[in-house]
């Protein structure tokens, strides 16, 4: 079958085309896209081309859609699904313990035809059935939500204080889940774009403290150049330094003052098994998440405004739309 999708050429010129797509083979399915989340990953392949395994690309892995076709029938048609879009190898050392510490990770949309299409296809293990009443609008968040709370899964304690370094939608949604697991928590940002940062106090985030205070949990979820070097600097001693951000930028650190400090720094890629509890986190309480997700954009227009989304961000997560309905 043909389907209308973003193409990605090797020129990294994005354009609105067709793909080819296969029927979907036993342990497949087919599925009509609802809405598909723009990651600041896909931004980073849309300008540099990495980690693109094809040419032209659909990118697009945060999927969110309605079974169409599913020849075993092991998820019915008609059933709304969240795609999990990790393709670990399986038998590497990493994967021996855990998914996402495969040492040969691919993506959905960077391996294989993504999810800013009308269609694609996918295997059925690869579904995540999303309960009734939820609006796909909000399932489209499962994915980012799954990275954030893989993330605070991290924290050996529950922190006293907290200070997110950026409120791009991995910001925000590290902000709901520490909201949500601690709803006590002081939770503060340092946000220089206006929007952003009137959103996170409109989500009850306080505004970034005076230079000398220092938190327990710093969360990097801004990757600018030295945004690690200046999360350690607001970290408190015995504090953690959480990693979110994808930034390529070395930064100096002194080991000394990491022991003297008693400092945790910790990464964190992708997720493990929460992909199914996020889905069941925002069917219990989509009034949460509803304002992260800020501008939707029709399969048409994409091209021009994933364009642009570097030089003028939205607010929230921006999500692409390939149905007008």
């Amino acid at each position: 079958m043909k389907t209308d999708a973003l193409l990605l050429g090797q020129d990294l010129r994005l354009t609105l085309g067709s793909r080819d797509l296969a029927g979907p083979a036993p342990g497949q399915a087919t599925v009509r896209v609802a809405w598909a989340g723009v990651c600041g990953s896909d931004l980073h392949v849309l300008s540099t081309g990495a980690w693109v395994a094809y040419w032209p690309a659909t990118l697009g892995h945060e999927v969110v859609g309605v079974v169409q076709e599913c020849p075993g029938g092991e998820v019915a048609a008609g059933t709304t699904v969240v795609v999990d879009s990790r393709l670990p190898c399986g038998h590497c050392d990493g994967c021996l313990v855990a998914a996402s510490l495969c040492q040969q990770m691919s993506w959905l949309g960077e391996a294989v035809p993504g999810g800013f299409a009308r269609h694609l296809v996918v295997p059925v293990t690869s579904l995540v059935p999303c309960p009734e009443g939820l609006e796909a609008a909000i399932a489209v968040l499962a994915e980012p939500l799954a990275v954030a709370m893989h993330a605070v899964s991290r924290l050996s304690r529950p922190p006293r204080a907290a200070l997110l370094l950026g409120y791009g939608p991995v910001g925000a949604l590290a902000h709901a889940e520490l909201g949500r697991r601690w709803p006590a928590l002081p939770i503060f940002v340092q946000e220089p774009a206006p929007e952003r940062l009137q959103l996170a106090l409109a989500l009850g985030a306080g505004p970034e403290p005076a230079a000398e205070a220092r938190f327990d949990l710093v969360v990097d979820a801004a990757g600018y150049p030295q945004s690690l070097a200046h999360a350690c600097t607001r970290a408190a001693n015995g504090g953690t330094v959480l990693i979110v951000a994808l930034s390529a930028h070395p930064v100096a650190v002194v080991p000394a003052e990491m022991v003297e400090r008693t400092l945790t720094i910790a990464g964190s890629v992708g997720f493990d098994n929460e992909l199914h509890e996020a889905v069941q986190v925002l069917a219990a309480d989509p009034d949460r998440y509803r304002p992260l997700v800020s501008e939707a954009v029709l399969l048409e227009e994409a091209p021009g405004r994933l364009a642009s989304l570097a030089s003028t961000p939205s607010a929230g997560k921006v999500v692409v739309r390939p149905w007008q309905e």
